[in-house]
């Protein structure tokens, strides 16, 4: 966005790595505003977010099977909550309407977190339903900084201003309505397991901890080390140096990504070793049998058969494609479903 608007990015105070606070992202939103001068920069964050933008969050909301659920996880781990901010989503009869209160003010931009908060939520329920209905429309509780029809641009629905709150208003005939999702066997499974992981992986620190959820948050597949530093904004070689400083390397992140997800997989679904395979990114089941016992000393029937002795459910025929044809997931996947890994 720096760019797009004429600025180095270099020039930009960049925040530490790890988690970001509530009073760090206040800092580097002031900052933001304070450099560019753009009174529409915060729209113009919002409206360029697709959901694999927001790492796990996005990808468990791409895995829900309606809108109300979405809507939930989206209220539950947002973010933009922050200590004294909230966000509510209510029903009337034949309307959805969902308030956000700032959790503070940006100096410079006082409606900053607002405007960011709206253009967001519309480019994901964009991203899940296609074009909104034409009744939709956001309700701001302050005058307009810019002509309104700037506002409608990056919204993509209507604007007006001057009410009580700041909330959008839809109808609400579509919130239980299946999404994409609902056809994919594994949805539910991946969902789960994004939401823990949205709880666990909040623990890492450092450099490692971001790169394992900005792997975790990757769009498709797991990026390459160059890639990697790339997003990160930093060279290739920074990047292996500050990760040999925390003794450790981007193919051992992604190898521990992998190894766990496998387990995960292998331990709680009936998914093949095939479909757990694919799911991981690899295109040869062999390469993925041969990096899991590199990983966990076992192969992946055998650590499904330590796990079923365990529990005193020990299946032999675990792995049979014919025992569980059903979730044979590849023939099943929309082109994208690599975006559930």
């Amino acid at each position: 966005m720096l760019r797009e608007l004429g600025h180095d990015p270099a020039l930009f105070p960049s925040p530490r790595t790890g988690p970001v606070s509530e009073d760090e992202f206040r800092t580097m939103s002031e900052n933001l505003v304070a450099l560019t001068q753009e009174p529409t920069i915060a729209l113009r964050l919002g409206s360029s977010m697709h959901l694999g933008t927001h790492g796990l969050l996005g990808h468990a909301i791409l895995s829900s099977r309606s809108l109300r659920q979405a809507a939930g996880l989206m209220i539950q781990y947002s973010p933009l909550h922050g200590t004294q901010g909230c966000i509510q989503l209510a029903f009337t009869r034949d309307k959805a309407v969902l308030t956000f209160a700032p959790p503070f003010e940006v100096d410079g931009a006082p409606n900053f977190m607002v405007e960011l908060f709206f253009a967001g939520v519309l480019a994901a329920l964009r991203q899940l339903i296609g074009p909104l209905p034409e009744e939709c429309r956001v309700e701001l509780a302050y005058p307009p900084q810019v002509a309104e029809e700037v506002y409608g641009r990056y919204f993509g629905v209507r604007a007006s201003f001057g009410h009580r709150v700041n909330r959008f208003i839809g109808p609400n005939e579509r919130i239980d309505q299946p999404l994409s999702a609902a056809g994919i066997p594994v949805a539910d499974m991946y969902r789960r397991e994004c939401e823990r992981l949205l709880r666990d992986m909040n623990a890492a620190n450092g450099l490692g901890g971001e790169v394992r959820r900005m792997i975790l948050g990757a769009r498709g597949r797991f990026p390459g080390m160059d890639e990697a530093a790339r997003r990160l904004n930093m060279s290739e070689r920074t990047l292996r140096r500050r990760l040999d400083a925390e003794r450790s390397s981007y193919r051992a992140i992604v190898d521990d990504v992998r190894s766990y997800l496998a387990r995960e997989y292998l331990r709680d679904t009936p998914l093949t070793v095939a479909d757990v395979a694919s799911l991981l990114g690899f295109d040869d089941v062999a390469n993925f049998r041969r990096a899991f016992r590199k990983w966990n000393g076992c192969s992946p029937q055998e650590f499904r058969i330590r796990i079923e002795g365990q529990n005193g459910t020990v299946d032999q025929s675990a792995d049979h494609p014919g025992r569980y044809q059903q979730t044979r997931t590849q023939s099943h996947m929309p082109p994208h479903h690599k975006t559930f890994v």
